[in-house]
């Protein structure tokens, strides 16, 4: 009986991670220098804000402002590097705008081998041209 058991929940796991895979597609990487943002319109000011900034500065003042308005954040290398699998996933579509989640670790050196890790989720709004499949055998 105990196997039985066993074999149903190995089979039930089985069933909902694969049909988690069907909803929301495969893993997807942003590219740099993407824009979350809580809805969509405040994706669309974050771009047009962006196009009349001259130079790297003036771009990560934007992001703070935006950042401390609690409206959008920029992607940098620094948290795509530190996504956690399955990295960015479509959890619903609106016109040429996705809703994307994904986690990024961070992490803090407390002491000579000691460190902190923490998880942390993101969710929010992007242009759907801003995400790649991500395939980390070459696509097989």
């Amino acid at each position: 009986m105990t196997r039985l058991a066993l074999a149903v929940v190995i089979l039930a796991v089985g069933i909902s991670t694969a049909d988690a895979r069907a909803t929301k597609g495969p893993p997807y990487l942003l590219e740099e220098g993407s824009w979350i943002c809580v809805t969509p319109e405040d994706y669309d000011k974050a771009i047009a804000e962006q196009a009349k900034i001259n130079g790297y500065p003036e771009l990560m003042a934007l992001n703070e402002r935006l950042v401390e308005a609690k409206s959008c954040m920029l992607i940098d290398d620094e948290h795509i590097e530190d996504m956690l699998a399955p990295f960015v996933t479509v959890v619903e579509r609106q016109g040429d705008k996705i809703k994307v989640e994904f986690w990024v670790e961070f992490y803090k050196r407390q002491a000579e081998l000691h460190r902190a890790w923490t998880h942390v989720k993101f969710s929010g709004w992007t242009a759907e041209e801003r995400l790649a499949d991500y395939h980390p055998l070459g696509g097989l």
